[in-house]
């Protein structure tokens, strides 16, 4: 190569920057290369071994049991893999799927995305959730009570601002946020029993709001719902294995009827 490919360092041999580019075009063509070899294999699951690399929206956790569940049954052979990442838009969708190796992806965007590689499934309304001991059993809460209660943040993206921040900072009003979590875990408690709110979509909500006092309240503001897609890598297009996940991803994903008001 004319040039050397690894270096001595204190740390063992490392490869240089010309060893690094070269590992990942050989890669990418070997990726390929397997893509081409397998196009016209049919995946029959009950026969089928191997593993799937997913990621999941924190919220999809009923989801994630009932794909388990089904293959048990139907493809008791394969593995799945399932990851929690940051897919915030959908314009990094695809580098996040590509440098993690993520065969599949369950995301929420604020908006669809507009590449091929992705299928939109349902929309995930947005509103809060308290404690109907205090703010009532209606199915809506007032923009008073809204921002005289203190609140909880759920964010998963610490780098940029809060959907509900910006709209209340387009009508001139603030709300008080006393505490903020990328977990979902610790709400039901944290909630309970006290006066505080919190802005979640409908999804969450079917986890929060169970055996506990916890209720889903529209919120008195016009927030768009977040779109809920697949995502794929757009390399594994033509993969047999990806287009059964898909299926049978979207098959499982759908949604209940809203329970907005009624959880």
């Amino acid at each position: 190569m004319d040039d050397p490919l690894f270096i001595k360092t204190l740390d063992g041999m490392q490869p240089t920057p010309l060893a690094r580019q070269m590992d990942a075009a050989v890669a990418k063509g070997l990726f390929y290369l397997d893509q081409a070899v397998h196009s016209n294999s049919e995946f029959s699951p009950p026969h089928r071994s191997g593993s799937f690399v997913s990621a999941w929206w924190t919220m999809s956790a009923n989801s994630c049991n009932l794909l388990i569940q089904h293959c048990l049954e139907h493809a008791p052979d394969v593995c799945f893999n399932m990851l929690s990442t940051r897919i915030a838009s959908a314009e990094g969708a695809q580098q996040v799927l590509q440098e993690h190796d993520i065969d599949l992806a369950v995301v929420q965007l604020e908006t669809l995305p507009l590449t091929a590689h992705h299928e939109y499934l349902f929309d995930d309304v947005i509103g809060c959730v308290g404690d109907a001991s205090f703010h009532g059993e209606g199915s809506t809460i007032t923009l008073e009570a809204f921002l005289n209660s203190p609140q909880v943040a759920l964010s998963h993206r610490e780098d940029s601002p809060l959907l509900i921040n910006e709209k209340l900072r387009e009508l001139g009003l603030e709300r008080k946020i006393v505490a903020k979590t990328p977990y979902i875990n610790p709400l039901q408690e944290i909630l309970a029993s006290t006066t505080l709110l919190c802005v979640v979509t409908e999804s969450a909500a079917r986890v929060i709001c169970r055996n506990n006092s916890l209720k889903f309240y529209a919120l008195p503001l016009d927030v768009p719902a977040f779109k809920v897609c697949l995502c794929w890598d757009e390399r594994k297009d033509h993969d047999a294995g990806i287009h059964w996940l898909r299926q049978l991803t979207r098959e499982l994903i759908t949604p209940a009827p809203s329970a907005l008001g009624g959880l």
